[in-house]
């Protein structure tokens, strides 16, 4: 019989942790998203200095493990003089490393629209910003998503790493919790449930989103016909 005691005596301090994971993990999505799409946007249309800058940038990150950015974010821009503290600092680093990431699968989704459609949507005499919202990304959606689900689930799982820089997210609690209790089996298989249980989720809810936004892809043919 599996003793849950260790777990129920530091279910509080556990639970806030989760919340953290959480509220850092949208955070850093929603920052990653911007991050992303800005790069996208500079890498599509900006001069073509700013273009080998993105790809250089997105180049570095994709070779950086992103616990190295975090260690960097945490200790060397204090010597720069500009201190974030643990938490900014680690949602400055997953956002700048998934942003990365995230302007990479933009990119993608973006380049399987025909370039007819653009052509197309322009000669109504539309605006580009408006062809952007109105007409490609709604059809690059769907393609995006299940690249998109991948960096959401990995982003995630990576905030536990902000537990080295004293964040006090589920890890963190987690080890709190083993070094009161000295049961690290029942504390470790008990998040990695919940881990494996949130991203099962993640996942299932971006798999209905995927069927949704692509089911203009399922009346193609008949359109054809």
């Amino acid at each position: 019989m599996i003793d849950l005691t260790p777990i129920t005596d530091h279910w509080s301090d556990l639970v806030a942790g989760f919340q953290m994971t959480l509220q850092l993990s949208a955070l850093a999505w929603g920052l990653a998203c911007l991050t992303g799409i800005g790069l996208t946007a500079l890498r599509a249309g900006g001069p073509a200095s700013v273009q080998l800058i993105v790809a250089a940038y997105v180049d570095v990150m994709r070779g950086m493990p992103s616990l190295v950015l975090i260690l960097a974010c945490f200790y060397l821009l204090p010597e720069t003089g500009l201190y974030l503290g643990s938490v900014a600092s680690g949602l400055a680093a997953l956002s700048l490393y998934y942003g990365a990431y995230m302007s990479e699968a933009m990119r993608g989704a973006l380049a399987v629209i025909p370039a007819g459609q653009w052509e197309a949507a322009t000669s109504t005499g539309l605006r580009p910003a408006t062809i952007l919202w109105r007409v490609i990304l709604p059809q690059a959606i769907g393609p995006m998503i299940p690249s998109l689900t991948g960096l959401t689930i990995g982003l995630f799982k990576e905030t536990a790493l902000l537990s080295v820089i004293s964040v006090p997210e589920f890890v963190f609690q987690a080890k709190e919790a083993i070094s009161d209790s000295y049961a690290p089996f029942q504390i470790y298989a008990f998040i990695a449930l919940v881990y494996w249980g949130t991203s099962a989720a993640i996942a299932y809810g971006a798999g209905m989103m995927e069927r949704r936004f692509n089911r203009y892809r399922a009346a193609q043919p008949a359109l054809r016909a």
